[in-house]
């Protein structure tokens, strides 16, 4: 095995060991859990063990730390050439692929909504509009610390498709429907039409010298059998420690919940806590613009209305979402991507020649769908 076979296999082995699923993952179990669901007891300083002191999630591998910042440092050096030679497009820049792990991007889509077997299932059988408001900020906000990685995935080709599903019967499609700017339009169904759960990813990205910001100017919503519509938006994500300092990553700004059909508006405020790490958040539910309750918690921890606990990092854990197995008639499914399938055997050298070649295509397919002028 050459030394980038070896740093591969060891990015790809990492990205197996940081999930911590919920082991109850039977229908039974899960649905056993949503009806004997309650607000927990717990009065702890609750914070995942990944949890900074300052804020965000951490990176605690060093092994994972050093690997990635070399090749940071590589990626660098290539776009100096270019500069260097008057010839800089970044267009033509290709991520190395001995950086990334073999899976989609659509995969992290999925499994956005890994608490809602749990919380979503509940809403159903909520009367009360506000406890259900409580449910989907939960569901919300609960996945941040497990679905943010320090491990990128590939991004996805224009047309790529992934679906999957949760023991509970919730089924999840996500289709990328546009190269530029990058849009992914995501489907989650629950049990027996419970309730449907869509929307759209559409990312900006900022780097600095030693940090990345992603922007998602998309759009989420929910709805339940009766009709009402809970619309709300994506908060940022900044990682930094690129190349020096820890390497985290946090989540930032404002997330705006709306029921119309209730006249019900939560929002919730990301890093407003003072003298509280990054990660701690607070903001209010309202009822006729009359506030109901406050929001208080952290994003790495638990999440308190009114004081009473609803989610807490050590007592409710995330639901796999399983990716469906491919349908060879289906060959838009993430799963027959060449460069993918390369990555996977840990054949590095190969895997990047199918990654240029693939987006080389997206690239000219991109110049043919321009009109003419």
């Amino acid at each position: 095995m050459s030394e980038e076979e070896a740093k591969n296999a060891a990015i790809y082995k990492w990205a197996k060991e940081i999930h911590d699923y919920n082991i109850d993952n039977t229908e039974e179990l899960i649905f056993k859990a949503v009806s004997n669901f309650k607000p927990l007891q717990s009065k702890e300083e609750s914070r995942s063990t990944l949890a900074h002191k300052d804020g965000g999630k951490v990176c605690k591998n060093k092994k994972l730390i050093r690997t990635l910042r070399a090749i940071g440092k590589e990626l660098i050096k290539q776009i100096g050439k270019q500069i260097l030679s008057g010839n800089l497009n970044l267009t033509t820049i290709s991520f190395p692929i001995k950086a990334m792990i073999p899976k989609s991007a659509l995969e992290k889509v999925l499994m956005s909504s890994c608490l809602f077997p749990l919380y979503i299932n509940r809403a159903v059988l909520e009367q009360d509009p506000i406890e259900r408001m409580k449910l989907i900020i939960c569901a919300t906000l609960g996945n941040f610390y497990l679905n943010c990685s320090f491990l990128k995935p590939l991004n996805p080709i224009l047309g790529e498709t992934i679906s999957g599903f949760y023991q509970d019967g919730t089924t999840a499609y996500v289709e990328q429907i546009s190269h530029h700017p990058p849009i992914s339009y995501f489907l989650t169904i629950g049990p027996k039409n419970s309730y449907k759960f869509y929307g759209y990813y559409n990312y900006e990205a900022k780097a600095g010298v030693n940090s990345l910001s992603l922007k998602n100017k998309g759009k989420r919503f929910l709805q339940f059998a009766n009709g009402e519509i809970i619309e709300y938006n994506f908060a940022g994500e900044e990682y930094s420690g690129s190349f020096w300092g820890p390497m985290k990553v946090e989540c930032k700004g404002k997330i705006t919940f709306i029921d119309k059909k209730n006249d019900i508006s939560a929002c919730v405020e990301l890093d407003s806590v003072r003298w509280k790490a990054s990660d701690y958040l607070s903001g209010e539910i309202k009822k006729t613009g009359k506030k109901v309750c406050k929001i208080y918690g952290s994003y790495m921890g638990y999440i308190e209305f009114a004081e009473v606990r609803y989610w807490d990092v050590n007592y409710i854990h995330p639901y796999e979402c399983k990716v469906f197995k491919p349908n060879p008639l289906l060959l838009s499914d993430a799963s027959f991507r060449p460069d993918l399938r390369q990555l996977k055997r840990n054949k590095v050298l190969e895997a990047q020649k199918e990654k240029d070649d693939l987006e080389m295509q997206q690239r000219q397919d991109a110049k043919l769908r321009k009109p003419k002028k």
